[in-house]
């Protein structure tokens, strides 16, 4: 249950994990994983306050660091 839109388009990064999100909550995964990479950090910011707004979402943080840390967004949800 990953997603991969490093070097995506910030709209088009959006919108994949928008349709990820969906399919989730839909087929009931308890977690899924975001790799949206480091970088300057913008893909990471935008999904995360997307990501905010979804009332399902327990939580979201970094992934460990030994499996790619900020680079990684861990979602879990309720």
């Amino acid at each position: 249950p990953d997603i991969d839109v490093r070097g995506k388009r910030a709209d088009e990064a959006l919108q994949m994990v928008r349709d990820f999100i969906d399919e989730a909550i839909v087929i009931n995964i308890g977690t899924v994983r975001i790799l949206h990479g480091k970088g300057d950090g913008i893909l990471r910011q935008l999904i995360r306050q997307y990501l905010g707004t979804i009332n399902v979402i327990r939580s979201y943080h970094d992934e460990s660091v030994q499996f790619g840390g900020s680079g990684i967004t861990v979602v879990e949800f309720e």
